[in-house]
């Protein structure tokens, strides 16, 4: 029955990560890169094999063309491609652990059928198999690299693999990732691939963890459970009560931590203390908090898309009055293309590009917005892509994307030979195997007398 309730933990799970994930890195992890990148490669063939059988007009091939080809070269897995700012790993690690465990009371499954577990009720599909194996072919690529092992683990761990997540987990930590978040996804790891049960290794990631993050919430909880396994509830009470201190008040999990502490004490004969109520107001200035994010794993579509637009409109009123806070455009941005609200994203953007006009990376991210979803690449292109690809071009002559858009720019402006010479350094650029050369290579024959 305990593997059931592991399995809906995954699924549990995925629903988060697949929720978090866009609206709240700056950037896309490389994964997500990779599987789209497979996804557009795929658009690009379905549209060679209509075209050849006449099924829509060549006008309209070459403009769809044109915009799998910007997408796809915007997914490109060299790091010259995604400047600045890597994703943040440690909030994937956070959500990955936090939100099975205290949104819906994992611990109950875990070790205590003293204590009755809450019902799960969101679902999602696990990644597909397409997704792990790239993420194992980047590992292989870069064994090295404790970020590579880390975005493998967790998604071992939405895949319901909890050996193989706590192999990577391993492997991160002995490569030199040793912060917080980390240790206490490596000993959830470790804990779940026991079948639930407290054992050294776990107990040791767990303490690590505390050593480097005491208010870690993570390990701390678990710290707890496996006292409350070893048969001391009286200290899991305490120190479950502690962390509920630490929680803010209107967090949407608190009342199932609550709960879960109320049933310790019934368990124990006594009455859960008061002043629990006593916790500090969040400070939402920053964006949604751990506790957040947890909340919308529980929920349904509906409320999920609820809850994303509440988070997005509170962001939107505090830029009003913080007008100057380019991170703040930057997740706004994020945000309303998740929610695919276009207009208002390209706004965003724009507002971040004013606030960097040195930042590359936001003036990549402007340019992008600017054009997405246009079928007419190669006839129009409006005024503020050119200048946000001037600006690009300025402050990196030799990124690759800034070039391909600079190719864009020159074909509408009737230089083909600029266009030829911008697209042929993307050319050399490229990895000899990358699978943007035979499609770049047709556009540079396109430019052909």
């Amino acid at each position: 029955m305990i593997l059931v309730w592991l399995v809906f933990a995954a699924m549990t799970l995925a629903t988060a990560v697949l929720l978090a994930l866009p609206l709240f890195y700056t950037r896309k992890v490389k994964n997500e890169a990779v599987f789209a990148l497979a996804v557009y490669r795929d658009q690009m063939q379905e549209l060679n094999r209509d075209a050849e059988a006449g099924l829509i007009g060549a006008s309209e091939a070459k403009s769809a063309q044109i915009e799998i080809e910007r997408r796809i070269l915007a997914l490109t897995e060299s790091p010259q491609w995604q400047p600045g700012r890597a994703p943040s790993h440690g909030l994937l690690i956070t959500a990955a652990v936090v939100l099975p465990l205290l949104g819906f009371g994992l611990y109950l499954m875990l070790g205590e059928p003293a204590l009755p577990g809450q019902p799960f009720s969101a679902t999602a599909a696990v990644p597909v198999s397409a997704e792990l194996a790239a993420l194992e072919a980047e590992v292989s690529a870069r064994p090295t690299d404790a970020k590579a092992w880390i975005s493998l683990a967790a998604g071992y761990d939405a895949a319901g693999r909890a050996k193989d997540a706590a192999t990577a987990y391993g492997k991160a930590v002995a490569l030199g990732a040793q912060d917080g978040t980390t240790l206490a996804a490596f000993g959830q790891a470790l804990l779940l691939a026991n079948q639930g049960e407290m054992n050294a290794a776990a107990g040791d990631a767990f303490r690590r963890a505390i050593a480097v993050e005491p208010s870690n919430p993570t390990a701390r909880f678990f710290l707890a459970l496996g006292k409350a396994q070893a048969g001391d509830v009286e200290g899991a009470l305490t120190d479950w009560m502690a962390l509920e201190k630490d929680t803010p008040k209107d967090a949407p999990w608190r009342a199932t931590l609550e709960d879960h502490i109320a049933k310790a004490a019934q368990r124990l004969g006594k009455d859960v203390p008061a002043g629990m109520d006593d916790a500090p107001a969040p400070d939402t200035a920053t964006g949604p908090s751990e506790a957040d994010i947890a909340a919308a794993a529980s929920m349904t579509p509906e409320q999920q898309q609820a809850f994303v637009n509440d988070m997005v409109g509170r962001l939107a009123d505090r830029l009003k009055d913080n007008p100057d806070d380019l991170d703040g455009w930057v997740r706004l941005a994020r945000a309303y293309q998740v929610l695919q609200r276009g207009d208002d994203a390209r706004t965003a953007w724009g507002k971040a590009a004013a606030l960097a006009p040195a930042r590359l990376d936001v003036q990549l991210d402007y340019a992008d917005a600017i054009i997405a979803g246009r079928s007419d690449l190669d006839r129009y292109l409006p005024p503020e892509f050119v200048e946000a690809v001037g600006r690009v071009r300025t402050l990196d002559p030799r990124n690759p994307l800034g070039l391909y858009y600079g190719g864009l720019v020159a074909r509408v402006a009737g230089n083909k030979v600029e266009a030829r010479r911008l697209w042929t350094e993307v050319l050399e650029q490229l990895p000899a195997d990358a699978p943007q050369r035979a499609e770049l290579r047709k556009e540079l024959d396109s430019l052909l007398p």
